[in-house]
This record gives C-alpha cells, sequence and structure tokens, in this order.
C-alpha cells in the first residue's frame, strides 16, 4: 500500500506541473467565455419619436433592445467570437495574427415585406439568401482591428465591434500608431474627421492588455466615445472584465452633441480554454 500511495502522488505531481506548464508558456493560453451585449439606439429612438412613427406604424418599440450572446476564444493574438450578430445567419469570426476570417450560414430566409423595406431604403432589387447558402470573407489585418476611417467599410457589424473592443483588442493597443474608432459608424456620415481620432487609454497591466477604459476624441477635442470596466476576474493571470459600459455621442443640430447610443457587456461564464482552429485562408474571398 505504501508503494501505492507513492505511485498516486507522483502521478499527481506530474499531472499538476504538467498544467502548470501549459498555464504559464508551455502552451498558448487561451479564455474561454461567454458574453451579452445590450446596445441601446438612442438616436433612431429619438428619430422615430420626431417623425411620429412609433403612433403611426402600430409597432411597440423600445429604445433596450434585447442583449446578445457571444462565445469567444481569446489569446494574446489569436481569437475566435461567434454570437447573434445577424437576424438570419450564424456567424463566426476568427482573427489568425494576420487575417480576420468570416464565416457565414443562412438558418432563415426574411421575410418579403422586410425584402421591400431594404429594396426602398438601398433602392437596390433584393431577395433573401436561400437557406444553407455559405458566405466567406478574409480580411487583411495586421492587429484584428474592425475599425476603419472615414469612407472606408468597417469589417465587423456593431455587436462584433463591441466585443472586439472589449475583450480582444488587445494586440491592436499595443501597435505603435494605432488608430482607435467610435464603434458605431455613424459618425462617418455626420463629422469630419480624416485624420481619425486621438484616444486616452488605460490598459490592464497583464500580457493580454485589455482595456480598462477609453475615450475618444475628435480634431476639436470633443469626447465621442466612452468606455468603462466596472468589475474584472483574473484568468491565466490576465484580467477580464466582467461588467462594461459604453456611451457615444453625435453632433446636434444646435451645434451642441446628444446622446447616440449606449451599451452595456455581462460576462456570463469564463474559464481557461483551448486554441480556435481557424479556416484555412487560401480557401476563401480576400478583402483589401
Amino acid at each position: 500500500m505504501k508503494y501505492a500511495f507513492l505511485r498516486n502522488r507522483r502521478q499527481c505531481w506530474v499531472l499538476f506541473l504538467s498544467l502548470v506548464s501549459q498555464l504559464s508558456g508551455g502552451a498558448a493560453q487561451f479564455v474561454d467565455l461567454t458574453v451579452q451585449i445590450e446596445i441601446n439606439d438612442w438616436n433612431y429612438w429619438f428619430l422615430e419619436d420626431k417623425r411620429g412613427l412609433a403612433h403611426t406604424t402600430g409597432e411597440a418599440r423600445t429604445v433596450f433592445a434585447r442583449a446578445a450572446t457571444v462565445h469567444c476564444l481569446v489569446g494574446t493574438n489569436m481569437w475566435r467570437m461567434e454570437g447573434d450578430f445577424s437576424r438570419n445567419a450564424n456567424v463566426a469570426r476568427w482573427f489568425n495574427g494576420t487575417n480576420i476570417i468570416e464565416e457565414s450560414v443562412i438558418t432563415r430566409e426574411l421575410p418579403e415585406a422586410e425584402m421591400k423595406r431594404f429594396a426602398q431604403v438601398s433602392k437596390l432589387a433584393m431577395s433573401s439568401p436561400p437557406v444553407g447558402q455559405k458566405t466567406r470573407r478574409i480580411y487583411d489585418t495586421g492587429d484584428g482591428n474592425p475599425g476603419r476611417p472615414v469612407r472606408v467599410s468597417d469589417l465587423m457589424d456593431l455587436r462584433g465591434r463591441i466585443c472586439w473592443l472589449a475583450l480582444c483588442s488587445g494586440p491592436a493597443l499595443k501597435r505603435d500608431g494605432r488608430q482607435l474608432f467610435p464603434p458605431s459608424d455613424l459618425w462617418k456620415e455626420l463629422l469630419s474627421a480624416p485624420a481619425g481620432f486621438s484616444d486616452k487609454t488605460t490598459v490592464f497591466d497583464d500580457g493580454l492588455g485589455l482595456p480598462r477604459s477609453i475615450e475618444l476624441f475628435t480634431p476639436q477635442q470633443r469626447r465621442i466615445f466612452q468606455y468603462q470596466v466596472r468589475q474584472t476576474t483574473n484568468v491565466v493571470g490576465w484580467e477580464f472584465p466582467l461588467e462594461f459600459y459604453g456611451v457615444q455621442y453625435r453632433p446636434a443640430q444646435t451645434n451642441g452633441w446628444e446622446l447616440q447610443l449606449t451599451f452595456k457587456g455581462k460576462v456570463t461564464a469564463i474559464g481557461v480554454g483551448s486554441e480556435p482552429q481557424a479556416p484555412d485562408v487560401n480557401n476563401g474571398r480576400i478583402e483589401r
């Protein structure tokens, strides 16, 4: 029995040392987490109220939208996110260190009435893509930042850009000459910022370097965006937000500023994860 005890203790030590090696650099570290993100579009709500649409359409709308759930795997120079990015498709995105890869699969057809409204707005004939249709897009980027300057389309939807900022922006924040942009790209239609925005950012002091707070300022030094972390937790030596909040402003007609949108995020599950397996970048559509 003595020898069996020693053998079991030796096995425990081997397992313990193996885990320590994986978490201390013997293998790449990744954190698996699930986050709920709620976006409140005050800009849309104010416009709807001014136009009287809330009273003429018969629809009971609210500025407080349903929270979207996103699942993420995060490392120092690689990440994956999948979640409620589209109403009629499953969407997953990867960053492999040099590219953002996006894959979507259509899960349902959009209603005909909705497609007609889209066609009226876009002035283009539109039809719902068939269920099961798969699309892959690959974007060149050295830091995974989905934001782009004026006259260039951002690489993700609003929820994706918020998720990236809070949980995946470490590589971009470490980069010299970084450029950060407000999450909502409506600023491109409302103000002139050809050289981008200045930022006042604090990050967590660890190897991942996620933001603790961010403020973005226009060339006229007006604050257009503010991000703040309220609660945190530590996993594999990295600090992650458990709750985070953001506010974005827009120019008003009276030469002032008004609220455009607010968002909040809450991490509902977090733990040690495994390395995400990104698709082959040689089989897809490259977007420059």
